[in-house]
């Protein structure tokens, strides 16, 4: 996650958590149980893909609402990543940060 991204939810009065390391994502994710998370497709270790699966898949992190983020924007990786479970997908280059900050307040207002 960008360190404006994360200023400005830190800013909306989120709690922000950042990790770099695609392979420990799931078990960090299972043992915080954040409100939300915000998903790069591209991670060293893993595919996002796999990680949002793995957490759709699991009964504890199932309803823990997940939002892509990614460089990756074609027609089949917005389409894979929504059948996967992601609540969004949102092209980095195509958002500005505002964009992606309104996004997650309007996922977390949504009852789950």
């Amino acid at each position: 996650m960008s360190g404006i991204l994360a200023t400005q939810l830190i800013s909306k009065q989120f709690q922000v958590i950042s990790m770099n390391d695609g392979t420990k994502a799931f078990e960090r994710i299972k043992a915080e149980q954040p409100d939300i998370v915000l998903l790069d497709i591209i991670l060293p270790g893993v595919s996002g893909f796999d990680i949002l699966d793995q957490l759709k898949r699991d009964e504890s992190t199932r309803a823990i609402p997940v939002l892509v983020l990614s460089n990756l924007g074609s027609r089949e990786d917005i389409q894979r990543g929504i059948s996967l479970g992601a609540e969004g997908y949102l092209v980095k280059a195509n958002n500005m940060v505002e964009d992606i900050v309104k996004k997650v307040g309007a996922i977390l207002d949504k009852p789950h």
